[in-house]
């Protein structure tokens, strides 16, 4: 094994180490796990959690909200904390952070305490969440990343997937008497294995070694609690978290609150106030202090294709989820488990995709991307083909290759997609290319949810369950189609 010396000049593709770049990827996938789990195990607990609560509809709806808007709101800021302190100070400080929040959730006597708990958790897994592109990018030689990337998306995958199965099973199994404070308290134990992985190797999550000498990783900042914060650009972090949460909120909460006029004025103010975000960061950058945002990212072909593609891809991705366990839960009355059989072969798909995907990129560079999603769309399209009869008298197994398909088609898309946005991003903006993807993410998957969603239940009151769910496969196969289109602008050079 080739270990690095602190404070030797290395070349960008000497520094990862085998052995410490796989043990800061287990320590990696280990916190996207846990962190998307969080966004959809709690689900299924909420009806055993309101109850012995007590929470109201509006309590039940922060609980459920509160952990993706704290997510998405706290990422720019989360990632420019990494550059600061370093990562390998910051993530497994995050994930013991998450770990206590976990806690906190689990002894919750409350909604409020517990509204508090999941917001603190969001903060937390935001802080750990922005370091792991960057960690990885930095701990796996560039030949390597496609690898990685694609062993990283499939486990966040499943973990999206396996959320309402596994909180299911939590509730109704009921370990050691626990009942619903189980979909919190798992985390812990899982949480405490990553700060181990993390801790073994710190100098993984490092930046190399060559641009250690920069202010930002310098302990006289460090030891500076009023530089430190004037270099965090506290203007910037209020804009970007106030633009992020207008724009969140009324997308995760508009639907089950009935749209009011508020929600439509919410989205409209979110649009001048990043405008405001995007033009202080770019002043910041010219007088030569350090943004959260590096705008001349986006300046970089394929970071930029990158950031359209993320976010539609991310907003079908989530709806679909979204609108299957809809309509098999409340149209037909399945049970958690029966729907997760339903969408089993898409878990199997997305894996095999993922892992696989490597050897595509290998021998067709960012076209991969183009075939991934066409496979997704034409996939979603025999999947709503298939379900064109009686949905409740249907066989499971005429589904289980549409589906599967499906899934493999988002494993070659969603996979390499990282790791050619970030081929040709310079070291130094790694850390904020590393808060930027996820928050792309975080917001398509919020106004995919929302705009799938009012078409989905419009389609619901004017026809039925089974009309609506077809009438949304077909919507999403098309903006599948238009991805798989939008793939063509990538640079065609291999990650």
């Amino acid at each position: 094994m080739t270990v690095r010396t602190p404070g030797l000049a290395e070349d960008a593709d000497s520094t990862a180490r085998p052995a410490g770049a796989w043990i800061a990827l287990a320590a990696c996938l280990i916190a996207v796990f846990m962190q998307m789990l969080d966004l959809t195990i709690v689900h299924t607990a909420m009806p055993a959690l309101a109850r012995e609560l007590h929470a109201s509809g509006s309590a039940e709806l922060s609980i459920v909200s509160v952990y993706g808007l704290a997510f998405a709101c706290t990422l720019p800021t989360a990632a420019r904390i990494g550059d600061l302190f370093g990562r390998h100070v910051v993530f497994p400080i995050a994930l013991a952070a998450f770990a206590a929040a976990s806690v906190l959730c689990g002894l919750s006597s409350g909604a409020t305490e517990l509204v508090l708990a999941r917001g603190a958790a969001g903060v937390a897994a935001a802080l750990a969440s922005a370091q792991t592109i960057a960690i990885i990018t930095g701990a796996f030689p560039e030949r390597g990343r496609a690898r990685a990337f694609g062993v990283y998306s499939a486990v966040a995958a499943l973990a999206g997937m396996a959320g309402p199965m596994l909180g299911g099973a939590l509730v109704d199994g009921d370990p050691l008497g626990l009942g619903w404070r189980a979909v919190f308290l798992i985390n812990v134990p899982l949480a405490a294995v990553a700060v181990a992985l993390a801790n073994r190797h710190p100098e993984a999550s490092r930046r190399p070694a060559t641009w250690r000498a920069q202010p930002a990783n310098d302990a006289r900042h460090v030891g500076n609690p009023g530089r430190m914060l004037r270099r965090l650009d506290l203007p910037g972090v209020t804009l970007s978290a106030t633009g992020l949460g207008l724009l969140v909120y009324p997308l995760a909460v508009g639907r089950e609150k009935g749209w009011p006029p508020v929600m439509f004025v919410l989205l409209a103010l979110s649009v001048p106030t990043l405008a405001v975000f995007g033009w202080q960061q770019r002043r910041r950058a010219k007088r030569g202090a350090e943004p959260l945002v590096r705008v001349e990212l986006f300046g970089e072909r394929g970071f930029a294709v990158g950031a359209v593609l993320t976010p539609m891809f991310y907003g079908v991705f989530t709806a679909l989820l979204f609108t299957v366990s809809v309509a098999a839960q409340s149209g037909l009355g399945w049970s958690a488990s029966r729907t997760g059989l339903v969408m089993l072969p898409f878990a199997v798909g997305a894996v095999a995709g993922a892992l696989s995907s490597p050897v595509l990129v290998s021998l067709w560079g960012s076209r991969a991307l183009t075939v991934g999603a066409l496979v997704f769309a034409v996939a979603l399209g025999a999947t709503a083909d298939t379900i064109h009869t009686d949905l409740s008298g249907l066989d499971l197994r005429d589904l289980a290759w549409p589906v599967y398909a499906a899934g493999a088609g988002m494993g070659w898309f969603a996979a390499p997609l990282p790791a050619v946005m970030m081929s040709a991003v310079a070291e130094p903006a790694t850390g904020s290319a590393s808060g930027i993807v996820p928050t792309l993410q975080q917001v398509g998957s919020s106004v995919g949810v929302a705009a799938l969603g009012m078409v989905f239940f419009a389609r619901v009151d004017a026809r039925s369950y089974l009309d609506a769910i077809i009438t949304v496969l077909w919507l999403m196969a098309g903006l599948s189609a238009l991805l798989a289109v939008l793939t063509l602008a990538l640079p065609r050079r291999r990650p």
